[in-house]
């Protein structure tokens, strides 16, 4: 079991699909991979904290402004095990900790993000969008 593990979810990507035609994944001919995205970041997830000792961390990461493959995976994954396995979480407010980095990135807030944190897009600081969630294993 580990200490610490590190979800960076593949994801839409959203910065990459604006700029780029090549391999972008809202062709047409990548839509079943598409669709499928949410499940496996799901399942990454929930396999992620599985991972994790009792008093482990899991950190879940993407690049992407959707509400289903942000919140709406934490919530899937955090659903599923509590239905399917004896493992307790608690997903940690980051709000303070990010206070320091407020200058620097735009952060969502108010915008009905319930489990992570969101850092908007910027042109100026070339970065963005990206979502997290700390979510810490107790049993």
């Amino acid at each position: 079991m580990f200490r610490r593990v590190l979800v960076d979810a593949p994801c839409f990507s959203d910065r990459h699909v604006l700029s780029e035609e090549e391999n972008n994944l809202f062709a047409i001919s990548r839509s079943r991979e598409r669709i499928q995205i949410p499940q496996l970041q799901t399942d990454l997830l929930r396999r992620a904290v599985e991972a994790v000792r009792p008093g482990g961390t899991v950190v879940y990461s993407t690049c992407t402004l959707s509400p289903v493959q942000n919140d709406g995976v934490v919530h899937m994954a955090l659903k599923m095990l509590w239905e399917d396995t004896d493992v307790q979480v608690v997903v940690k407010d980051m709000t303070q900790a990010m206070r320091p980095f407020y200058g620097a990135f735009w952060f969502a807030r108010g915008c009905g993000v319930k489990y992570g944190q969101m850092v908007l897009p910027s042109v100026v600081n070339n970065f963005g969008p990206m979502y997290f969630a700390k979510i810490v294993r107790v049993k």
